[in-house]
């Protein structure tokens, strides 16, 4: 189950440093619901563009190629302030942690067995409930 919900979250992050990459300038931050409205929308579109979500929902973590993680380590890795910068307030500081924990990853061979600190199972939880509440998104 952890390893589930961290791979399926992990998704949302990557497929979502792409997204910000192709918009260039990060937008400015003026509310609450407008941080929310677009951090779900560029978190569907990334990730169903990447092919690692179907009708908002995650696929499976073992249906997502070795190519495909790596792709998307390096890009969260590579946008991670942008992607820190985009996330809304209450899920900000769990979204420093999973990009710490990105860095990890890289740094360890791009192994989906790396530890998750400085991330957390309750930030992981909180990221993953953020999405499924705020967004729509399943996981599966």
């Amino acid at each position: 189950m952890r390893l589930r919900a961290t791979a399926a979250t992990c998704g949302a992050v990557i497929a979502f440093a792409v997204c910000a990459s192709q918009a260039g300038a990060v937008p400015s931050r003026t509310s609450s619901a407008s941080d929310t409205k677009s951090w779900c929308a560029a978190v569907i579109r990334a990730n169903t563009n990447a092919g690692t979500m179907k009708n908002k929902r995650f696929l499976p973590v073992d249906q997502v190629p070795a190519a495909t993680w790596k792709k998307v380590v390096d890009l969260a890795v590579a946008q991670g302030d942008r992607f820190i910068a985009l996330a809304p307030n209450e899920i900000r500081t769990a979204v420093k942690h999973e990009i710490a924990w990105f860095k990890r990853i890289k740094a360890n061979h791009y192994s989906r067995n790396t530890p998750l600190a400085p991330w957390t199972l309750a930030e992981v939880k909180q990221i993953t409930n953020f999405e499924k509440t705020k967004c729509g998104i399943s996981f599966s």
